[in-house]
């Protein structure tokens, strides 16, 4: 029975890769996603062709992608659940660590015919300290997947944040220390991994082909966002001139941690309309984002003011609502392109 689970757990993810193939230049994720499900595929080898020869062909599929997983999972994590996240040089490389280090230390044991359990201190940091890394990159995807839970508009996206992300977060974290840590032996374990991994798998399915196309995958351009943003600002849509209002005459996102269910309780608006409204009608998929548009035009707009040329950067930051100057920097080259000084020198340097 296990065996039957693990073949269709199988089947979806590959056929999950390949219906994203062809939409693998529309966004960066998109790549990260596929490569998760074909290292899930080779993980899944070893148990659904049996029982395979040490270091055979398969066997080493099935080596590789097992190993790969934890490192791509997290990668994932980071760019489609992680607040703008680039991903940089440094993150590819901790994240191939989880295949690096067992990877290598195979080679060793092959090219060089030895054990390394023969030697306990080499044995010991290349196993436990590859587990506790595993275990590190798993726990920081489901801190991701919480801390941007709250704000995050896109309804869908809440759903496999709360979800999806955190059983899987789990099932990898039982895996490894039930299989890798304590080696447990129960014969009941693998049929309720292989049910599980069907569960998760069909859901993962579920909102990425039967929900909107774009709930993990920002694929809309920046010209088409603002065309969409103020099409919706027309005379008639009462409740968004509201929200508007909120920002633009009450400048409620000066107040500091001004949250989506405060703005809610302020307009007298259920929270979940909110979110469906500034998400399907401004198109913004994040709540900070929303509020971070106010906050940079008046950031902006004093950058520009003489009257302000004295001003501290830091001073006027904070006054528009920021909490910290380096997520000011941020969401401000974001939007120009320069960092605050250097836009300011620009513009008041011209006639």
């Amino acid at each position: 029975m296990a065996e039957f689970f693990y073949h269709i757990a199988f089947a979806q993810m590959a056929l999950c890769a390949l219906l994203l193939f062809p939409y693998r230049a529309l966004n960066s994720s998109i790549p990260l996603f596929i490569l998760l499900m074909v290292c899930s595929c080779g993980y899944l080898v070893s148990y659904s062709f049996g029982d395979l020869a040490s270091h055979s062909v398969l066997w080493w599929i099935g080596h590789i992608g097992g190993n790969a997983l934890p490192g791509v999972f997290w990668l994932v994590s980071l760019s489609v659940f992680g607040d703008h996240t680039v991903l940089k040089r440094g993150q590819y490389l901790v994240a191939s660590l989880t295949l690096v280090i067992p990877f290598t230390a195979e080679l060793v044991q092959q090219l060089f015919t030895i054990e390394l359990a023969d030697y306990e201190a080499i044995y010991g940091l290349v196993t436990y300290g590859g587990l506790l890394l595993e275990l590190v990159l798993i726990s920081h995807a489901l801190v991701i997947s919480f801390c941007q839970w709250r704000d995050d508009l896109v309804q869908e996206r809440r759903y496999i944040r709360g979800g999806v992300i955190t059983i899987a977060s789990v099932y990898i974290i039982m895996v490894i220390i039930a299989e890798e840590l304590f080696r447990i032996e129960w014969q009941w374990l693998d049929l309720s991994k292989s049910f599980m991994l069907v569960v998760l798998v069909t859901g993962i399915n579920f909102f990425l082909f039967r929900l909107k196309e774009s709930s993990l995958f920002e694929t809309v351009k920046a010209a088409e966002i603002d065309s969409q943003r103020r099409a919706a600002l027309t005379p008639g849509s009462k409740e968004l001139a509201r929200i508007v209002a909120s920002m633009e005459q009450d400048k409620l996102y000066q107040q500091d941690g001004m949250t989506i269910a405060g703005l809610a309780k302020h307009l007298a608006i259920h929270e979940y309309k909110l979110r469906n409204l500034i998400n399907g009608k401004l198109n913004y998929r994040n709540f900070n984002d929303f509020l971070n548009y106010y906050r940079i035009k008046e950031v902006t707009d004093a950058l520009t003011d003489p009257t302000f040329q004295s001003t501290p950067v830091l001073t006027l930051a904070l006054e528009s609502g920021f909490r910290s100057l380096s997520s000011f920097n941020k969401a401000f080259k974001a939007t120009h392109g320069i960092t605050p000084t250097e836009f300011r020198k620009r513009n008041l340097q011209q006639p």
